[in-house]
């Protein structure tokens, strides 16, 4: 078998150019890469007009002078990370390249090889790394900081009350220790929405169905939204649902549903008004509606909302804390249930709608 035919039969892209910087092969896997037809590449100039190689930690154009190409021609081998940015799709790859010389017989230098692997998915998965870490770093940080605020003022309080043979304000120390439970109720959650998460990556995301009453469980959760917001006294939160309707399902995943959409539509609504929460039964369905008049959701976003985790709004909604896995999760918890979750807002500062459907009678 010709060397030239183990070359085309590579999974990994090589091209093979001559001292004069002319390209003589370019291998199927390359000419995919780079978004090549059956034309001559021309020389490796050429083909770095077309793609537009740049160099990935610079960002500046990589030219003769900086071409690992020049490097092999001197007889190194070298390596680096580039980006090749196609103008006709606009699509932008991360490339390692690695180049070396090919010598003859005497060691002249009559061609160099040039190995490039797609390593895209591994640069986009380091920088959502990054992005998660910091994003969990500052949510799990947010609760903390009022947290100890309120220890210090807890323990001042005490101080001044021994110091002075007074008893302390106890109607105070509740409010304090009721936020204090609110803030520690809110690192929980967002804990095992990050387990939860983490199961459904590894595909261990399960629910456990049994019967329930929906109706009380529904005015429950939204009475602690009521409690929880009532200092503050920006928020009207209604709640309408019949007096019972009894469904089979993960009663602590779908009370994780009512959390997350509740929070979200308070959280959306900085400036206060109504909050309605809604549970009617619609064709066999259990059909529950969290409707606010709070920031809007743009046309654009609508269709990957709560489609994959860690995915949020932009505009407005990008001001606003969270890790953007409430939606996800909700919107696993509601089809696993053989249900659904629709999203709706007529755009920026119209409010926002979620409707979920859960069967009766479905679970799992």
């Amino acid at each position: 078998m010709r060397r030239l035919d183990i070359v085309k039969a590579l999974p990994l892209a090589v091209i093979v150019v001559d001292p004069s910087s002319r390209v003589t092969e370019v291998n199927p896997a390359a000419r995919t890469l780079l978004g090549l037809g059956d034309e001559d590449p021309g020389t490796i100039a050429d083909l770095r007009t077309a793609v537009d190689v740049r160099d990935l930690a610079t960002g500046e154009l990589v030219t003769d002078a900086t071409s690992t190409i020049e490097a092999a021609l001197r007889g190194e081998v070298s390596m680096a990370r580039h980006t090749l940015n196609d103008a006709r799709t606009h699509e932008r790859r991360v490339v390692d390249v690695a180049t070396g010389p090919v010598r003859d017989p005497s060691g002249a230098v009559v061609a160099v090889a040039m190995a490039l692997h797609d390593v895209t998915a591994i640069v986009d998965a380091e920088r959502h790394r990054e992005e998660f870490l910091s994003i969990v770093s500052h949510e799990l940080k947010t609760p903390l900081t009022p947290l100890k605020a309120l220890a210090q003022l807890i323990r001042g309080r005490i101080r001044r009350s021994r110091a002075s043979g007074e008893p302390p304000d106890l109607d105070t120390l509740e409010k304090n220790l009721a936020t204090i439970e609110r803030q520690v109720d809110r690192m929980n959650g967002l804990v095992n929405d990050l387990l939860e998460v983490s199961r459904a990556g590894r595909g261990t995301f399960e629910l456990q169905p049994q019967p329930f009453d929906l109706a009380p469980t529904v005015r429950e959760m939204v009475q602690r939204y009521v409690d929880a917001t009532a200092d503050e006294g920006r928020h009207t939160i209604t709640v309408d649902t019949p007096d019972t309707l009894s469904v089979v399902a993960d009663q602590r995943r779908v009370e994780q549903v009512l959390s997350n959409l509740i929070a979200n539509a308070v959280k959306y609504s900085p400036r206060g008004g109504p909050v309605g929460v809604r549970l009617v039964e619609e064709r066999r369905n259990a059909l529950i509606e969290v409707h606010d008049e709070g920031i809007g959701i743009r046309q654009e976003d609508l269709a990957r909302l709560g489609r994959a985790p860690f995915s949020r709004g932009v505009g407005k909604a990008e001001s606003f804390s969270g890790m953007g896995i409430g939606l996800y999760l909700s919107r696993l918890v509601v089809e696993g249930h053989g249900g659904d979750l629709a999203i709706d807002s007529d755009g920026e500062d119209k409010g926002a709608t979620v409707r979920v459907r859960l069967p009766l009678d479905a679970a799992g």
